[in-house]
């Protein structure tokens, strides 16, 4: 039953904010929840009055179940505008605390909800309408010290006995600032919903902007939005790796399986990645490209590539066996002088270039498969850590000769 009403509750505080997101959203769940707390306020004054003089007290206990009633349109508005049940709730909040003053006088401190309405005003209308905001809590106090100055006396027409007038004082004082508490508490609550959603959006971003980017990469980029970064590299040693007769593959398996097939394997190659410490530079169809030794220098660039070679294949292997599905690789591998850098301020992309690049790519289109190919800088980087079979001199279109060796495993 608790959850019942709890439930019933959230809903009703939400209602009229489906239209809306971000900040307006939060300024009308402050409007319904004043409202809210207002009726909920009239409730306990209405039985008050009824119970004390049901005949005598009639205006009062008319004004204030009518005006329970009416606070409760202000959800109605907000299909006009985010403002537009603000406005209006502001607006009958001053006519009926003026007018039940007016009744009671400022002996019974019940123009301090006054006071409540005027630190409302913020919450309601926001910084972004600072005008209403210091409009409405202006009104507010200069309300407050115009019936403060002015109604000295309950209303003529009105038999107030001084232990009415009495209860009143040592209620409506304590209910106003507990009226206050609940807003300011909601208020708190609301902004720190805000900065949870907003925190857990950053690392998310900054998780996004980390896949998309070499750390240091992402960094320099923060701290200055506008520069062009290219960083020239002595010596790096750069890998493509293909998936052998792809094509036919992918031509009798619907779009969802050839994506599905390579997210499953490339993912492994990207563990492999992060794993030996490289930096994963991007896959075009069924290529993929690492890079050892930037953006930071690694004395040890040309194995920990030749290491996630050997890994590779090895895992597309155990990949194989799972598919049921012989799945080979062509891997070439080069290391040289090379330029990386982003290009672009629209989806940056970490990119390298130059003369070694291109070779890694020849070799990998004019590889064997099955088997990784390196060219003889890559081997001499190796310092005979690996074994290593010939290929010998290739005619490599666009490179000439190279003299080629394939990449059998760790010695």
């Amino acid at each position: 039953m608790r959850n019942r009403i709890f439930t019933w509750l959230a809903a009703w505080v939400s209602y009229g904010t489906d239209k809306f997101e971000g900040p307006a959203k939060r300024r009308i769940l402050m409007t319904n929840m004043l409202v809210t707390l207002i009726s909920l306020i009239t409730v306990p004054y209405a039985i008050f009055f009824l119970l004390f003089d049901p005949v005598g007290l009639m205006i009062p206990i008319i004004l204030v179940v009518s005006a329970g009633i009416l606070f409760q349109f202000t959800l109605l508005l907000h299909s006009w505008s985010p403002y537009a049940g603000g406005i209006y709730n502001l607006t009958l909040w001053i006519a009926f605390a003026l007018t039940i003053s007016f009744l009671f006088s400022a002996q019974s401190a019940i123009h301090f909800y006054l006071l409540a309405g005027a630190t409302s005003a913020i919450s309601i209308f926001g910084v972004r309408q600072n005008s209403l905001s210091v409009f409405s809590i202006g009104l507010g106090i200069g309300s407050f010290f115009y019936v403060d100055r002015n109604f000295l006396e309950p209303a003529p027409f009105l038999d107030l006995s001084p232990l009415f007038i009495n209860i009143l004082y040592y209620t409506s004082i304590p209910m106003a600032l507990t009226y206050i508490s609940c807003m300011l508490f909601y208020a708190f609550f609301q902004m720190h919903r805000a900065e949870q959603l907003l925190q857990k959006e950053y690392e998310y971003s900054e998780r996004l902007l980390a896949n998309m980017l070499p750390g240091p990469i992402a960094a320099q980029l923060k701290r200055n939005p506008g520069q062009t970064i290219a960083d020239s590299h002595e010596n790096v040693t750069i890998l493509f790796a293909d998936i052998v007769d792809f094509t036919p593959r992918a031509s009798y398996l619907s779009p969802d399986e050839v994506v599905k097939f390579l997210n499953q394997l490339f993912t492994r190659f990207d563990k492999l990645a992060t794993r030996h410490e490289l930096e994963k530079i991007k896959t075009l169809g069924d290529s993929f490209m690492v890079a050892g030794g930037m953006p930071e220098k690694q004395p040890d660039h040309a194995e920990r590539v030749a290491n996630m070679a050997l890994d590779m294949v090895a895992e597309t292997d155990r990949f194989s066996e799972q598919m049921g599905e012989k799945i080979e690789l062509r891997i070439g591998i080069h290391s040289g002088p090379a330029v990386a850098g982003v290009i672009g301020t629209q989806k940056p992309v970490y990119d390298v270039w130059g003369d070694t690049v291109n070779t890694a790519a020849r070799l990998e289109t004019f590889g064997t498969n099955g088997r990784i190919q390196v060219t003889a800088e890559t081997k001499d980087n190796l310092n005979g850590e690996f074994d290593f079979s010939k290929r010998g001199d290739v005619e490599v279109k666009g490179k000439g000769n190279l003299e080629l060796w394939y990449l059998d495993g760790r010695r």
